[in-house]
């Protein structure tokens, strides 16, 4: 049967076939990823990605064709994922903007579009690499174009289009050494080759059973091969590859990702921006909506060049150095994830395999992923110059727990999250329910346990280290939650601060009381409760004695001579911080070396500039009777 033309519904159809291909195909794309690194995961963001595209185009019936493309395209754009997916999502994109205007178009200028589609994705990239699906994309839309001019049927010109891109994949293992190396094509253009296929073989038979695709109901041949695809599996029986990780620069750490929106973005000048701050950059999208996606060694660089030029929004960064190492370990029997308010020494992150999602902090109004995208020195920078500038903090994202959940049981049998205290912060409860939500997802409930380490900052690290340690060990998830609980029964946290506006000004410490306390020139002790509740642990005179204040406290707590394990932490105050670690280190038996930590941005703006503090493992704290069962806030 000759196909003349295509409209929306035969290429809503089309996108949502191919889109299937793509995600059943997802793991073996992940087996032969090698390409910058071996990270194993261009299959996953490549089907999250196509996911996306099929969820929002399902039941969208009688569009235009040019509406079916935009649609396509923002879908494309929201659920890109990772390098591979931000280039599948610019060439979406790019077609969308040649067709935009069209209600059908003919074999000729669909051609034409994609050849054009094609020049547009590459332009997209800062270093565009041959060998990858850049060059498949180039011989495909080539060869459709070149068999345009000889026949008006889709079928024969996507069928000589196909044929070509299927010798230009097998041609990507000659091109780079990476490739030729390991015996494999390239992920990303086998993986667009997987969506041409499942068109083609739609197309051809008019089966959905012909796809491969388990759960498909099958329809009869016949009539229009672009027919009524409303048995397709609904968007819920999708494959679920939805946690992104970085297909990797083997010179930088990070992948960073980002929207950026306005009603005229200057993409030129954002690329000029963004350049000098890593490699491998994609600015996918349009001049009202880009996706930015870089590896960099500085994500807060790159998030600010971004809300430099536009509405900043969707930042996510990812470790690539501690995704490599999770990569390469095999299946772990246990892994762990806290939060970014758990100040874990970022040395002690990477050698125990701790993963870590980001907890929010508003500054003036705008957003910030702490850590990852708002670094200590920053922060405590823009305190200094702005003392009144409007502080708060929110829970960690319901998608970003999804996607740290979703890597880490891509990668372990059970996971432990360990969060900061439940009473102090509605994050603990966000991370259960979400946690609940992936792991039954996975088939496998259960299979994320939550602790609440009843600290915060570097009490909750002291905690962590401990159940990082047990995980490391091979212990199954009840056991390092044992080790948890124990540990976080027996932490101290003492924290002096020096400067009250930040307690005064979160509501953390009364008007009157925060006044009687500037007029005397007195310095409340903080310490928690054993529910991890912040309350007074003492009194001192004089800015500058939180330290001796601090030392007095924890000789009473555990005897000078005595050994502990400890960690001493601090909010722009690093000279303080040492004098303090030195006088530990002086005074009592350590463990193991003390380590000085900087306080995360989400809790500094509570403690204030100046804050000083230690915590250390003492003698079992009980819990009252009924302890836990409030509710939770809704901030760190």
């Amino acid at each position: 049967m000759q196909i003349a033309y295509l409209d929306g519904d035969r290429i809503r159809r089309a996108l949502i076939v191919g889109a299937e291909r793509l995600a059943e195909r997802a793991a073996q794309l992940n087996a032969i990823n090698v390409f910058p690194v071996p990270d194993g995961d261009t299959g996953t963001n490549m089907a999250s990605t196509a996911r996306s595209i099929a969820f929002d185009l399902r039941g969208r019936r009688r569009l235009p064709l040019g509406q079916a493309l935009r649609t396509a395209a923002d879908s494309a754009l929201s659920g890109a994922r990772g390098n591979s997916g931000a280039i599948l999502a610019q060439f979406i994109q790019g077609l969308a903007e040649e067709l935009g205007e069209d209600i059908r178009v003919n074999a000729k200028r669909f051609a034409e579009a994609i050849r054009r589609a094609s020049r547009r994705t590459r332009s997209a990239l800062s270093q565009p690499r041959e060998g990858t699906i850049l060059t498949l994309l180039d011989d495909w839309s080539e060869a459709a174009s070149s068999a345009a001019e000889g026949s008006d049927d889709f079928m024969v010109v996507l069928s000589r289009a196909q044929e070509a891109a299927r010798d230009s994949l097998a041609r990507t293992r000659e091109i780079l050494p990476e490739l030729r190396k390991a015996g494999v094509v390239d992920a990303g253009a086998q993986g667009f080759l997987h969506v041409l296929e499942g068109i083609m073989a739609f197309i051809g038979s008019g089966r959905l059973r012909d796809l491969g695709v388990d759960g498909a109901a099958s329809r009869d041949g016949g009539g229009d091969p672009f027919g009524d695809l409303a048995d397709l599996p609904h968007a819920e029986s999708f494959v679920d590859f939805s946690f992104e990780g970085a297909e990797g620069s083997a010179g930088h750490r990070y992948c960073t990702e980002c929207f950026v929106a306005g009603a005229d973005l200057d993409l030129p000048a954002l690329r000029a921006a963004l350049e000098p701050l890593g490699d491998s950059l994609v600015l996918a999208g349009s001049s009202s909506r880009a996706k930015v996606h870089i590896y960099t060694d500085r994500p807060p660089l790159v998030f600010r060049a971004a809300e430099a030029r536009g509405e900043l929004s969707g930042q996510k960064v990812d470790d690539m150095d501690l995704q490599r190492r999770l990569v390469g370990r095999g299946e772990l029997p246990c892994a762990l994830l806290v939060d970014s308010a758990v100040d874990l020494a970022d040395a002690d992150r990477l050698r125990l395999l701790v993963e870590r999602v980001p907890v929010q902090v508003e500054l003036g109004g705008r957003r910030h992923l702490d850590r990852d995208g708002l670094g200590s020195e920053e922060f405590c920078s823009i305190l200094r110059s702005s003392p009144e500038l409007s502080l708060s903090t929110s829970q960690p994202a319901h998608a970003d727990f999804a996607r740290k959940f979703d890597l880490l049981l891509a990668s372990a049998r059970e996971v432990v999250y360990l969060g900061i205290a439940g009473v102090l912060s509605g994050t603990l409860e966000a991370g259960r329910r979400a946690g609940a939500e992936r792991s039954k997802a996975a088939g496998r409930p259960g299979a994320v346990q939550v602790v609440d380490s009843r600290s915060v900052s570097i009490g909750a690290a002291l905690v962590a280290r401990k159940v990082a340690e047990a995980a490391a060990s091979g212990l199954p998830a009840t056991e390092v939650v044992r080790v948890a609980e124990e540990a976080a029964a027996r932490t101290r946290l003492l924290v002096a601060v020096p400067d009250l506006s930040s307690l005064i000004r979160s509501g953390r410490l009364g008007g009157v009381k925060g006044q009687v306390l500037r007029a005397f020139g007195l310095h409340p002790l903080i310490t928690l409760d054993p529910e991890g509740r912040a309350v007074a642990g003492g009194i001192y005179l004089g800015k500058r004695r939180g330290v001796a204040a601090i030392l007095s406290s924890l000789a009473r707590l555990a005897p000078r001579g005595s050994r502990i394990d400890a960690i001493v932490g601090h909010v722009d105050s690093p000279r303080e911080a040492e004098v303090l670690a030195r006088a530990i280190e002086a005074g009592w038996r350590l463990e193991r070396p003390l380590e000085i930590s900087d306080i995360c941005p989400a809790l500094a703006l509570h403690a204030g500039l100046g804050a000083v503090a230690v915590a250390f493992f003492g003698a079992p704290r009980e819990l009252p009777t009924g302890a836990g069962t409030k509710e939770k806030g809704s901030k760190p």
